[in-house]
């Protein structure tokens, strides 16, 4: 499976960077011209009328796709005509509030993507992924014909109409639709009917390469046996091309340090692929020769190779090659060096500046985590030695989160001050050498994975999964204060301990640990046994901060309605700090349309009977909401200037303030002045940190 999924990797590699460079271009017109309808029902309506299919553009504001072909095909002034004139064209964001039903119907899960319905809302055809044209116009004619159409075709098929033809034409539509597995139905039995000899043509050639998922398959063992005829066909570039992507993704994991050094194989895949006719100049043989330098750790004849072949690559795999080369632990000072040189002249060459600057950041920054280059004993020894604990980051060189935690995380010079002071570090690939055993003996099946481990061994705080710094850096000080570690906490509750004191440390515990698949739920559950006085106490209020977090829970009303009774034993701050924290986002929601008025009124009506001190944020913003829904901008700014910018309480007065553009996004011209006047008021009484917000609020609200 493993060989497989690297193989479709790299085909994507290669296929991202040809279609990146044509498709993303910036040459392009940005204005477009399709003439859109903006509701679904007058769509259909429309359709009925004027006897016409729907072209539903399924847009996503984020989708770099989306955009391109905004840019590409729909600007183009005779193409919106065309569509004009045959379809009507249905525009809507499927990721807002009312495009989400819509996606959910029509199964819409990737972008860039388009339907054509009928009248009735029926999928007629379907479009995933972006085309130029004229491709995408020739795409959408297949759709006003019922004989070509995906819906058309599928009938036809039904129907049992099953020529070579007629099975060829029905894959290329089911592949622009992106329906997989009907796809590999039909082409399976496409090549079922063809002869071998008839294997190599043209109008076979997409189908064929994309079956193959090995060289040990037959189908490519075939087209190396007769590549005269596949070339003769296809061109030479073409089937070249497509015997390096697997050649590629068998020599790949080697280059780039994933699988332990094996110079036998290294050398059968090598004259493999001279036998397969690959030209001297092939990417193949220097990748090859990448793979040998490094597992033989000739550095130096190493970035050779790399200085002189890995530029002309494609960009995506040169620059993934790259960026694994830091990885390499043998590398002296000098060699150091001269990658780090080698990386500034790529920054400056390649679309991936970001990553390369990221990556030379990582070498040259000593400020985060320094990790131990000993074995996992040795580095346990010397934390037993020191009365600490040991960190153990296991991760593994493919896994994203581990890399964004590397990066992001342990690169942070209070990150690494804190460790340093407390911990002993050591990183750990879970597939290579000791790394295999540690994996069973931890019992370690997702990544990254991070324990702290006492002296002997035992696994004191276990924290599953990236994260961000502070919530990383929560769960470990959680970790290495705790008094009750993983292991005795897991032994207690297995032996029936269900005290609050354990339980306030079991839910978070196994919660960090990945072990607890509804932690939330069942902290909930738990927190409905207990009875006074343990329901006041501070264990259990560990559950309420931090596993009742939505407005709907009937804890959370209850921690409301008896906010008094806690704060006796927590301090009134402690909870209506709490309260703030579920309430105040939800707001924020609502004012972006994502949490509609009839779920908030029971809100601030808890708000409103809860009896809080007139200055406390909450109350304030149910006034400020209630303003808002009434478009009472002019008394809103009143309340603003006389209520708000005299609280006492800096957080708050910046946590309402901020909100004000989108409160006056309707508002008029002149009270967006007022506004100005009053956040240029407001930023001048601002602490430091806080001026940046005021900042943005007066460039927001100047738009």
């Amino acid at each position: 499976m493993k060989k497989i999924t690297l193989v479709l990797n790299l085909v994507c590699f290669f296929a991202l960077g040809t279609f990146a460079q044509s498709m993303y271009g910036d040459a392009v017109k940005a204005d477009v011209k399709m003439k859109y309808v903006y509701s679904f029902g007058e769509a259909l309506k429309k359709a009925k009328e004027e006897n016409k299919l729907i072209f539903f553009n399924c847009f996503a504001d984020w989708a770099v796709p989306c955009h391109s072909m905004n840019k590409l095909v729909f600007s183009d002034q005779e193409f919106a005509d065309w569509m004009d004139k045959h379809f009507v064209n249905f525009f809507i964001d499927v990721t807002t509030p009312e495009g989400r039903p819509l996606a959910d119907k029509y199964n819409i899960r990737f972008q860039a993507h388009y339907l054509v319905l009928n009248g009735e809302g029926e999928v007629v055809h379907r479009i995933v992924g972006g085309h130029q044209l004229p491709e995408f116009k020739t795409i959408l004619e297949k759709a006003l014909n019922p004989k070509t159409s995906l819906a058309g075709m599928n009938k036809r098929y039904e129907a049992g109409e099953k020529s070579i033809k007629f099975l060829t034409a029905y894959a290329d539509v089911l592949n622009i639709a992106g329906e997989d597995e009907m796809y590999k139905k039909v082409v399976g039995e496409l090549f079922g009917k063809l002869k071998k000899t008839d294997w190599s043509k043209k109008e076979y050639w997409d189908f064929y390469w994309k079956q193959i998922k090995s060289t040990d398959d037959e189908m490519f063992k075939y087209m190396v046996d007769h590549k005269a005829a596949f070339v003769k066909a296809n061109g030479v570039n073409e089937v070249n091309m497509i015997i390096t992507r697997f050649y590629v993704a068998l020599i790949y994991p080697y280059a780039s340090g994933k699988e332990a050094y094996d110079g036998k194989k290294l050398l059968d895949i090598y004259l493999n692929a001279q036998k397969a006719g690959l030209p001297d100049s092939n990417m193949t043989y220097s990748l090859y020769n990448i793979a040998k330098y490094r597992g033989e750790h000739e550095f130096g004849k190493m970035m050779d190779v790399v200085e002189s072949a890995v530029p002309t690559w494609n960009e995506n795999i040169a620059s993934a090659l790259d960026l694994s080369l830091p990885e390499i632990k043998e590398l002296s000072k000098q060699e150091e060096v001269r990658l780090i040189n080698y990386f500034k002249s790529r920054a400056e060459k390649s679309g991936a500046k970001k990553f390369y600057l990221a990556a030379i950041n990582d070498m040259t920054n000593t400020d985060g985590i320094k990790f131990e280059e000993s074995t996992f004993n040795e580095a346990l020894k010397k934390a037993k030695d020191q009365g600490k604990l040991l960190f153990m980051d296991c991760y593994t060189t493919w896994c994203g989160p581990c890399k964004m935690m590397s990066n992001q995380v342990f690169k942070q010079k209070y990150v690494g001050d804190y460790f340093n002071q407390h911990f002993v570090n050591l990183k750990m690939d879970m597939e290579k050498g000791e790394g295999k055993d540690l994996q069973k003996r931890y019992g370690v099946s997702a990544f990254p994975t991070m324990f702290l481990l006492d002296g002997d061994g035992n696994v004191v705080y276990k924290i599953l999964g990236g994260r961000d710094v502070r919530s990383f850096m929560e769960s470990i000080k959680r970790g290495k204060e705790q008094e009750i570690p993983y292991y005795t906490l897991k032994n207690r509750y297995d032996m029936g301990d269900r005290s609050v004191e354990v339980m306030a440390d079991y839910f978070l515990t196994m919660s960090d640990a990945g072990e607890m698949r509804n932690a939330e739920g069942e902290a909930r559950s738990y927190i409905s046994t207990l009875k006074v006085p343990e329901l006041y106490s501070k264990s259990a209020w560990m559950l309420y901060d931090n596993f009742v977090n939505h407005v709907t829970d009937p804890e959370f009303r209850y921690l409301v309605n008896n906010r008094e009774k806690f704060g006796e034993q927590l301090g009134d701050s402690v909870v209506n700090k709490k309260i703030e924290k579920v309430i105040f986002p939800m707001a924020i929601e609502y004012l972006k349309g994502s949490v509609s008025l009839q779920d908030m009124v029971p809100v601030w009506n808890l708000v409103n009977t809860a009896k809080f001190s007139l200055d406390y944020s909450l109350v304030l913003l149910s006034k400020i909401v209630s303003m808002y829904d009434k478009k009472e901008y002019g008394k809103m700014l009143d309340f603003y200037e006389k209520e708000v910018a005299s609280n006492s309480n800096d957080k708050v007065r910046l946590n309402l303030d901020v909100i004000l553009y989108r409160l006056l996004k309707t508002a008029s011209v002149e009270e967006k002045k007022r506004a100005i006047t009053y956040a240029k008021k407001e930023m001048g009484k601002a602490k430091p940190g806080a001026k940046d917000n005021y900042m943005a609020l007066i460039e927001r609200l100047s738009e």
